[in-house]
């Protein structure tokens, strides 16, 4: 069977698959391939390529969705054209903004390729809550401000835990006084007091590491690890904590995790355009609370972590994987669908 010739452009990790399916050859210049398959077509040089290639290769074009309401770049207030042939959606809530933006004809509900990234959760001991800054252009005040009130949670809940072995330590200061399964020898371990309630920030390289003190894991979008990287901290985690409702949360409920966003975010500015008036993406399957509730609102979840199941499996098959086919043969038979009909 002759192989189709790919070239590709991979972010997120949502296009890592085309290497390693048998009918398709990868090719390092988009003038030799017979289909050219890409992240996204409207920013930088990815739209520059979509253009090249529109007005003078004329190879098939298609677009894999590479995060959560992605398809927004093609409404207002960018309102970006949609070069490619065919855009490769998650679920059903994004074709129908494809729709909304003139393009229905071009989206097909693929699922996402990060479904194969999925895994069990992991038994582990006490509770990881981990908390997720929004991603801008740079380090935003609303980040600081509610991971620094959930460090003061943790700080408070450890202390009350240091008190409670307090008498014991002040006589003998080994880890066992504090947790009775403990081996350690000597001085207690910080996770010793913390592991009840864990805070642990996941990062990207945008922003300011110096600013989240403790626990954190750093990932990079573009880089091959990522995903795994975030998909292991999930197994591990017990409850998501943000200030929008991102890809990392609808991973998180693909897993079964509960979520809680903190209200008052609202985009400002991006690229020089207005982002004021643009809708957060909300959803009934996540608590969403005011910073001075959100104590309260982590425990009532860890405590009830199915609360809200059926709400999140309905957003899953909504936005990520509705069930139909495998995401990345759905994607293969998108591909092939352009070249054969090109």
């Amino acid at each position: 069977m002759k192989k189709i010739k790919v070239y590709f452009q991979d972010y997120n990790n949502v296009l890592t698959f085309l290497g390693k399916r048998e009918e398709i050859e990868i090719v390092g210049d988009a003038r030799d391939c017979d289909c050219i398959v890409l992240w996204q077509d409207v920013r930088a040089y990815l739209q520059e390529l979509g253009v090249i290639n529109k007005m003078y290769m004329k190879k098939p074009l298609v677009v894999v969705q590479h995060g959560r309401a992605a398809s927004n770049d093609y409404l207002p207030p960018n309102t970006f054209p949609l070069i490619a042939d065919k855009f490769c959606c998650w679920g059903e809530r994004d074709r129908q903004r494809l729709i909304k933006a003139g393009y229905g004809d071009r989206a097909v509900v693929t699922g996402s390729t990060l479904v194969s990234y999925l895994q069990p959760r992991e038994i582990h001991d006490g509770k990881n809550i981990v908390f997720v800054p929004i991603i801008t252009t740079h380090e935003e005040p609303d980040n600081i401000k509610a991971y620094w009130k959930l460090k003061q949670i943790e700080l408070s809940k450890s202390t009350e835990k240091l008190m409670k072995s307090y008498d014991k330590l002040r006589e003998a200061w080994n880890a066992w006084e504090v947790e009775e399964t403990s081996a350690t020898e000597g001085s207690v371990p910080y996770y010793n007091f913390n592991k009840d309630w864990r805070l642990i920030a996941k990062i990207t390289y945008l922003h300011d590491k110096r600013l989240y003190v403790g626990d954190v894991v750093q990932t990079l979008q573009s880089n091959i690890t990522h995903v795994t990287d975030s998909m292991k901290l999930l197994s591990l985690s017990d409850c998501v904590v943000g200030i929008e409702e991102g890809t990392f949360q609808l991973l998180a409920m693909a897993m079964g995790i509960p979520c809680v966003m903190v209200e008052g975010f609202q985009y400002r500015e991006l690229g020089g355009i207005d982002y004021s008036t643009v809708d957060m993406v909300k959803t009934k399957a996540v608590r969403r609370v005011q910073l001075s509730e959100i104590e309260k609102t982590i425990d009532e979840e860890l405590a009830n972590p199915d609360s809200l199941k059926e709400e999140r499996e309905r957003v899953v098959k909504d936005e990520f994987w509705n069930g139909e086919g495998q995401p990345e043969d759905n994607i293969i038979n998108v591909i092939k669908g352009v070249v054969n009909n090109g």
